[in-house]
């Protein structure tokens, strides 16, 4: 088929972006890499109009200096931590940029985990810290204490990772977290985690475990699907929450009085919120399972459905440049997918449950015949 380029080397994020700036793609394109819960628009539509009938609910309040108390008072309650631990945000992305603000000076070094998200590696550089590789290594692409404290060199003052790991989906256990605090504190470093996709593997009430080194970031876009809202959050010691909050006061402009007030009332009673994501996991997840069971078998790739989560990072078994495959199944197959290089891992592949259940079965049936070519 006589198809554009949708690959010229760029990083995943820029990469997605213009992707969805060439929308409409043509009518058999499939996007087997996105990993977003699908919006639930309909639930937020009814709260939205209940909560607006009339005259504004109570919670849509001002947000000037500390942000939403309703909405902290919820996000304190669902993790069991003191309300003076938590501090509101225009997302994650602007979260860590504070994090990063309050806590390296320029110079300072900075792990980034790899493979990994390459936004993390950019608001570091953007910060004036020094991006320097924390490697997750294949096939499990597990973090150990050990490894931690062995990348954590002189003048390294932070480390950044996921938890569940994007790309791969890998969890890491809160004792394993508190492991990892507790390496970096040896080196007088702090350890921040995006926990984006984390409360796929959480009961949606839970007690998490701090340190005075570990900062946490999540929001309501990945496992809620609810990115239009753009509210995220950090988890930290209180004593280092006032630091962030400094920077906080001179950066954070854009906190939306309306959407975080809306998500107050989605984080005060989230059951519908947290049974919409759960049904599109029960739907969506098996499909990928069973398709990369049976690419396993023939094998074509390497690599099974992580415990939790939306999203798989296979190995490609015949494929080393796995951006030059994904622009032949672009070109020749009309499947979109996000290769190993642009996460820092060449011979691997990105694959998610974005797609409804019968366009994803459909997608991951051509890949496989593509696979086999």
């Amino acid at each position: 088929m006589d198809s554009p380029s949708l690959y010229n080397g760029a990083s995943y994020s820029a990469w997605s972006r213009n992707l969805y700036r060439l929308m409409p793609l043509q009518a058999d394109a499939r996007l087997l890499f996105e990993s977003t819960i699908e919006e639930p628009t309909a639930l937020l539509s009814a709260l939205v109009a209940g909560a607006f009938d009339g005259r504004p609910t109570d919670r849509y309040t001002s947000v000037f200096g500390r942000g939403n108390s309703y909405l902290i008072s919820a996000v304190a309650a669902r993790y069991g931590a003191p309300e003076r631990a938590v501090l509101t945000t225009t997302g994650v992305a602007n979260g860590l940029s504070q994090v990063l603000a309050a806590f390296i000076q320029p110079g300072d070094g900075v792990l980034i985990e790899t493979p990994g998200f390459d936004v993390l590696g950019g608001l570091t550089e953007a910060a004036g810290g020094v991006a320097m590789p924390l490697v997750r290594a294949a096939p499990d692409f597990d973090l150990t204490a050990d490894a931690l404290r062995e990348a954590l060199a002189p003048g390294v003052r932070m480390a950044v990772i996921t938890n569940l790991h994007n790309p791969s989906g890998r969890r890491l256990s809160e004792e394993t977290v508190l492991d990892l605090a507790r390496a970096a504190a040896e080196k007088g470093a702090w350890l921040v985690i995006d926990e984006v996709y984390a409360d796929f593997a959480r009961p949606a009430v839970v007690s998490l475990p701090a340190a005075p080194n570990l900062v946490r970031l999540n929001s309501l876009a990945k496992v809620f699907g609810l990115y239009g809202l753009r509210c995220g959050w950090i988890l930290a010691d209180p004593t280092a929450a006032a630091r962030i909050a400094a920077v906080n006061a001179t950066r954070e402009f854009g906190v939306s009085k309306l959407t975080h007030s809306v998500s107050a009332l989605i984080l005060e009673n989230p059951d519908p919120f947290e049974a919409h994501w759960r049904t599109v996991l029960a739907e969506r997840r098996p499909i990928l399972e069973h398709h990369l069971a049976a690419m396993r078998a023939d094998g074509l790739l390497d690599g099974a459905m992580p415990e939790f989560g939306c999203m798989a990072f296979p190995r490609v078994v015949r494929h080393a440049d796995t951006l030059s495959l994904a622009e032949r199944l672009w070109r020749e197959d009309g499947l979109v997918t996000a290769p190993g290089e642009m996460f820092g891992l060449p011979g691997y592949m990105r694959l998610g449950i974005g797609l409804s259940p019968e366009l994803m079965d459909e997608g991951l049936s051509r890949l496989h015949e593509a696979l086999k070519r």
